[in-house]
């Protein structure tokens, strides 16, 4: 008994070194869950700064898109200024007479036909049908083509008449389509921004901010 105690000094130390190893080790394995913790929220908060980045390059390029499109969409918009209004078949009929009387284009048949909506403008075509030489076609497109008005020829078939030939000029069979064209008073140029901005603002909404954690210092306790 007498040797126990004369030892026991040597008891009490072994019992709080294991003591305190106990709780070194429990505060140590907290201590490094944190660290663990505090860098994975390190990383998520460098990638939200990325994102933050991006965003922000995002609306600086959309605005640059955005003053591209305007310019643009003002420039269709000038060019369905300079359309008329209207289009009275009336004249169009009697300048493209007028075309043809001054090169001697007898036999001409102009039928108008439909519109056809073309988004900023109106397309109304005729189809024309005559008899004449290649050089005197030729030349009517030619005064088509100078004319002030926005004339346009489309569609177009030749072929060798049937009818005897008087003169030493072949004679041939027009069919062609001619389009005249005015504004269209109900269109709207569409940026088409919008809608792409607000997705992208929608979607930005969804990334989270991370909490910045300060790591808790452990005391060991015996």
């Amino acid at each position: 008994m007498q040797k126990i105690l004369r030892n026991i000094h040597w008891i009490i130390i072994a019992v709080a070194a294991f003591n305190f190893y106990q709780a070194y080790s429990k505060a140590d394995e907290e201590y490094t869950s944190v660290e663990t913790q505090q860098e994975s929220q390190k990383t998520l908060l460098s990638k939200n700064k990325k994102t933050i980045r991006e965003i922000a390059n995002y609306y600086k390029n959309i605005k640059e898109e955005k003053e591209k499109i305007e310019r643009v969409a003002k420039e269709i918009e000038k060019m369905q200024q300079l359309l008329p209004s209207d289009i009275s078949d009336s004249d169009n009929i009697n300048l493209l007479r007028r075309m043809a009387d001054d090169v001697n284009i007898k036999e001409l048949s102009i039928t108008p036909d439909a519109d056809s909506v073309r988004g900023f403008y109106i397309a109304r075509r005729y189809k024309l049908k005559a008899k004449a030489t290649f050089l005197q076609f030729l030349i009517m497109f030619e005064k088509i083509g100078e004319n002030k008005r926005i004339l346009n020829i489309g569609e177009s078939q030749f072929q060798k008449s049937e009818v005897p030939q008087r003169g030493k000029f072949q004679i041939i069979e027009g069919e062609f389509i001619l389009e005249a064209y005015r504004f269209n008073p109900n269109f709207k140029e569409d940026r088409g921004i919008d809608e792409i901005q607000k997705k992208f603002e929608e979607d930005s909404k969804a990334v989270k901010k991370p909490t910045n954690r300060k790591p808790v210092k452990q005391k060991a306790e015996i």
